[in-house]
């Protein structure tokens, strides 16, 4: 059986096991010894995020709207989207 890690101990030492976590060990806690939750790392996302009233739309439909919008401005949202969170 696994070593099941207390909730107050996982409260208390969260970032360590986080950081294991991170690295691919699985974290059980729970009470009394008895496993009720697992932390695991979580899949890396797949398809990034497109932000915008027009991100869903077809490309050549986005450039015919009359407003328009700033490539660099869109990049910069996108990037920091698709941008993990700091340790």
């Amino acid at each position: 059986m696994n070593k099941v890690v207390s909730i107050y101990e996982a409260k208390t030492n969260l970032s360590k096991l986080v950081k294991q976590a991170k690295a691919g060990k699985t974290i059980y806690i729970g009470a009394y010894g008895n496993q009720e939750v697992m932390l695991v790392p979580a899949k890396p996302r797949k398809n990034k995020i497109k932000l915008g009233i027009w991100a869903h739309k077809p490309i050549g439909y986005r450039d015919k709207d009359i407003i328009g919008s700033d490539p660099e401005i869109v990049k910069l949202f996108e990037d920091s989207a698709n941008t993990p969170f700091p340790e």
